[in-house]
C-alpha cells in the first residue's frame, strides 16, 4: 500500500492485527505527542490534504480460504488495550454486530488469556483475511495452527508495523474518550464571525477547538475572536477541506457540531474500506479520491504524482468505478454530449447568436455535413429541436483543453485538461459535468510520454503542435480507480475529514447546505445556523 502524502509519501508496511507491549509504549507515546503537540511548530498548509494509502505489503490471499475453527495460542506478552482498541476500530467501522458484542462481553472478563481475547483474536483475523488483507508473518508470536490454506506459508501477525493504523486508533481511542466525558452541545450561530469580533458563542467555539486539538490553549473566560483562535480556526477549516481564512460561518459550525463518535466512526469505516480496497491493488495505477479532490499516480508502489483534481457536480456525479486508461489524445476536439447541449449550450446561443463562432464550435448535422448559418439563425433554430452535432476545435479555449485521457467506461467519463485553471485554487472542486479535470496534467502527460506511449518520436514532435489532433496508443494499460473516502490521518497525523458531496453514507439527508463554492459569506448573514449533524456529512464550512 502506498501511503498518499503530498510533501514526502513514505512506504510502509500496513499489517493489521495487535499491538506488543513493546509497541504498545510507541502507541502511548504518539498518543501524548498527538494529544500535546496538537498546534505547536507544525504550521498548517491549505494543499496538505494527502492521506495515506499503503498496498504493497498488503498480500492478497483467496478468499475462499477459512480460518473457521483455527485454534490460537495466545501469547501472554499481547495487549489488553491493543486488543480491545482492535476490536473497537471494527465495531465503530463495520455492520458486523458480532464486534459490538465482544466489546460488551469484555466488560465481565478481566483475564488477559480469557475466551474473550481468544474470540476477539479469531475474529479479528478472520475478518481480514475474509477480505483479502493477509498480515505477515512475525514469527513466534501465535501458533503455527494459525496458518490457513492458501496463504503461502504465510503466518498472520499480530503487531501492526504501520504508523497508518497505530494513528488511527489512537485518534478514534481519543474521539471515543471524549464523547463519554463532554457534552457535545450543538453551537448556534446567526451570521458570520472575524478576526476581532466579540461573542457569546467564543467560548464554546474556543472549547470545542481546544478539545479537538486545534487550539493549544482554552479561556474559558474569553469572548472576543483573538489570533490564537483564528490560527485555530484555519487549521481546523484546512483539516475539514475548507478554504482556510478564519472566517467562522455555517460550513465550519457545521462540522465543528459533528461529535466525537461520529468522527470515529467515520475515520474507522474509511481506514477499513481503503485497506481492503488497497489490498488488491497492482504496483502501478492512478487513483483518484473524489471528496478530497486529489489524485494520485502511483508506480513500482511509490507515488509519483500528486494533482489536485475538479469531480462532477452533486447533480452530474462523478461515478465510483474502475477501468484502465489505454490512450492519450493531444489537442482533443470536443464533441457536445447531448445532455450538455440541451442544458448548457442551447441556452447560451439563444442569448447570443455568435456564441458557436466565438467558442470556436464547428456544426454538423447527423449525415456528417458542416453546416453554417448566420448568428440569427442560430439564435432561432436554438429554441426548437436541434437535430446537429457541435465540435469544439482544438485550442486555447477548447474546453478539454491540451490533453485528454481515455479509458472505456458506459459514462463517457475520462480525465482532461481545461482552460479555466483558476479553478483549481477552489478548495470545494466538485465544478465539473462528471469527468475528471486534472490540474497537473503536463506531468501526467509526461508520465504517458516516458512509460507507455509507443510512438514517442510523434509525441515529441506535436508539443509545439496545439492545433493538429492526434491519439496516442500505449504498449500496456494503466488501471485507474475512482474512490470515496472521506476521513484518513494524514502525515502530519492529524485526523483529516471531507464533506460527503454525493451524500453516499447516509440514506438520511440532514439540512441542505449549497455545496460549490467554499466562502462562508456565499451564505445569509442572517440565517440561524443551529444544524442538523449527521454521517451524511455535507460539503460544509
Amino acid at each position: 500500500m502506498v501511503r498518499f502524502n503530498t510533501n514526502n509519501f513514505r512506504r510502509d508496511v500496513i499489517s493489521l492485527g495487535f499491538i506488543r507491549l513493546g509497541i504498545s509504549f510507541v502507541a502511548c507515546v504518539c498518543l501524548v505527542f498527538i494529544f500535546q503537540n496538537r498546534v505547536n511548530g507544525q504550521d498548517f498548509d491549505e494543499s496538505e490534504s494527502s492521506f495515506s494509502l499503503n498496498s504493497r505489503a498488503l498480500s492478497s490471499v483467496s478468499q475462499s480460504s477459512s480460518l473457521n475453527n483455527v485454534p490460537i495460542q495466545i501469547n501472554s506478552s499481547f495487549n489488553q488495550q491493543a486488543i480491545d482498541e482492535h476490536i473497537q476500530l471494527l465495531a465503530l467501522g463495520t455492520n458486523e454486530h458480532f464486534f459490538d458484542e465482544l466489546l460488551s462481553r469484555k466488560q465481565y472478563q478481566t483475564d488477559k488469556n480469557s475466551q474473550y481475547n481468544q474470540q476477539a483474536t479469531e475474529a479479528i483475523i478472520q475478518f481480514w483475511h475474509g477480505h483479502g488483507v493477509n498480515l505477515p508473518y512475525i514469527g513466534n508470536d501465535i501458533n503455527e495452527n494459525i496458518q490457513p490454506q492458501g496463504s503461502s506459508g504465510q503466518f498472520f501477525s499480530l503487531e501492526p508495523s504501520a504508523d497508518d493504523f497505530l494513528y488511527v486508533t489512537n485518534h478514534i481511542r481519543r474521539l471515543m474518550w471524549l464523547d463519554k466525558q463532554t457534552q457535545w452541545n450543538k453551537i448556534a450561530l446567526n451570521g458570520l464571525l472575524r478576526l476581532g469580533d466579540g461573542h457569546r458563542a467564543i467560548k464554546q467555539i474556543s472549547q470545542r477547538l481546544w478539545l479537538l486539538g486545534d487550539l493549544v490553549e482554552f479561556d474559558e473566560n474569553e469572548y472576543t475572536y483573538g489570533n490564537d483562535l483564528a490560527f485555530a480556526v484555519k487549521r481546523f477549516q484546512q483539516r475539514h477541506g475548507l478554504t482556510a481564512d478564519a472566517v467562522i460561518g455555517p460550513k465550519t459550525v457545521y462540522w465543528l457540531n459533528l461529535t466525537p463518535k461520529q468522527r470515529a466512526r467515520m475515520l474507522a469505516k474509511n481506514f477499513i474500506k481503503k485497506t481492503i480496497y488497497l489490498a488488491s491493488l497492482p504496483e502501478r495505477y492512478l487513483l483518484v479520491n473524489i471528496p478530497s479532490y486529489e489524485m494520485f499516480l502511483v508506480d513500482d508502489y511509490q507515488p509519483v504524482l500528486h494533482s489536485r483534481v475538479i469531480v462532477g457536480r452533486a447533480y452530474r456525479q462523478t461515478p465510483i468505478m474502475t477501468g484502465e486508461i489505454s490512450n492519450v489524445v493531444i489537442n482533443p476536439t470536443w464533441t457536445v454530449p447531448k445532455n450538455l447541449m440541451r442544458a448548457d449550450i442551447l441556452p447560451k446561443i439563444r442569448e447570443n447568436g455568435h456564441y458557436l463562432t466565438d467558442g470556436q464550435f464547428d456544426v454538423f448535422d447527423y449525415s456528417g455535413s458542416a453546416v453554417s448559418k448566420s448568428a440569427e439563425e442560430w439564435q432561432s433554430l436554438a429554441g426548437k429541436p436541434f437535430p446537429y452535432r457541435l465540435v469544439q476545435k482544438p485550442g486555447n479555449i477548447n474546453a478539454l483543453g491540451r490533453y485528454k485521457f481515455h479509458f472505456k467506461n458506459d459514462s463517457n467519463i475520462y480525465l482532461h485538461d481545461t482552460p479555466n485553471k483558476a479553478l483549481f485554487a477552489e478548495s470545494e472542486r466538485a465544478l465539473s459535468s462528471g469527468c475528471i479535470r486534472v490540474e497537473k496534467v503536463q506531468d501526467l502527460a509526461r508520465w504517458f510520454a516516458d512509460n507507455l506511449i509507443i510512438d514517442k518520436r510523434t509525441w515529441k514532435r506535436l508539443q509545439s503542435d496545439y492545433h493538429s489532433t492526434q491519439w496516442f496508443a500505449f504498449h500496456d494499460t494503466l488501471p485507474v480507480h475512482f474512490v470515496y473516502w472521506t476521513a484518513w490521518v494524514d502525515s502530519h497525523h492529524l485526523a483529516q475529514f471531507r464533506g460527503d458531496i454525493y451524500q453516499k453514507n447516509s440514506a438520511y439527508k440532514p439540512q441542505s447546505i449549497e455545496v460549490g463554492h467554499s466562502s462562508e459569506t456565499n451564505f445569509d448573514s442572517n440565517s440561524a445556523l443551529s444544524l442538523e449533524v449527521n454521517e451524511t456529512f455535507l460539503s460544509a464550512k
